[in-house]
Formats: structure tokens, sequence, C-alpha cells
């Protein structure tokens, strides 16, 4: 049970590694880029919410050992940010539509999809931190 969250952190580092840095380019490079879109918003939904569960049953899982909760909660923060802050104004932009953080803060796709961006590699070098913290103090490093 002890070594459950860097199982899970490795787990989802390699979703995330996958669907960010190898099936979203293929999807692009292979499909118009509407399709491609629509596809790879998908894929990056299904991480989202499967990162919402792993770091959530990280930090609990992580008991009283705070140098593995805090990380855990900023993944489960950041996650959140960008699933639910972030890619509803992505998707406003694309679709045409209101979004309240579009509104009041204004900004154009390409912004809105760079700090998605910038959000995606932060969460994959916290996970990445994650575990080498964890490794670490199993070995009694």
């Amino acid at each position: 049970m002890k070594h459950l969250p860097t199982a899970l952190a490795a787990f989802w580092l390699g979703l995330q590694v996958m669907a960010g840095y190898i099936a979203a380019p293929v999807l692009f490079g292979a499909l118009p880029k509407m399709q491609a879109g629509m596809i790879a918003g998908k894929l990056f939904d299904a991480v989202s919410y499967i990162g919402l569960a792993v770091w959530a049953a990280a930090y609990f899982l992580a008991g009283n050992r705070k140098c593995l909760r805090i990380p855990a909660a900023a993944l489960l923060a950041l996650i959140a940010a960008n699933q639910f802050l972030v890619t509803p104004v992505i998707n406003a932009h694309k679709t045409h539509t209101e979004n309240w953080l579009l509104s009041l803060t204004g900004g154009s796709f390409g912004m809105w999809h760079g700090i998605s961006s910038l959000l995606f590699l932060m969460c994959a070098i916290s996970a990445l931190g994650f575990i080498v913290s964890a490794l670490r103090q199993k070995n009694g490093a």
C-alpha cells in the first residue's frame, strides 16, 4: 500500500506523456485540424479526469508524508484549473460561445491554448518530481 501512490503517479504520467506528446502530434499530422482537435480534446478530457482520481488517491494514500501530499494537492489544483477553467475558454473560442472567464479576461485562442499547454507541462514535471521524491523516500535518500 505504501508504494501505491508512486505506482499511480507513474501510470498517470505515462498517460499524460502519451496523450500530449505522442498521440496529439500524430493526430494532427494524420487528420484534418478540426477532427484531430476534437479527438485530442476527448483524449485530454479522459487524461484529466483520470488524473483527478489518481492524484486524489495519491494525496490520501500518502498519509502523513508531507513531501508527497503537497505535490499531489498541487497536481490536483493544476489539473482542475486546466480542466474546469482553461478548457471551457478554449471550447468557447472554438464554438464562438460565451464563457465567463473569457468575458472577464479576454485573450485569443492561441493564448489560452498556450496556457493550457503550460499547465499540461507543469503537471508532467510535477508528477515526475512526485515520483522521484517518493522513490528517494522509499530508498531512504
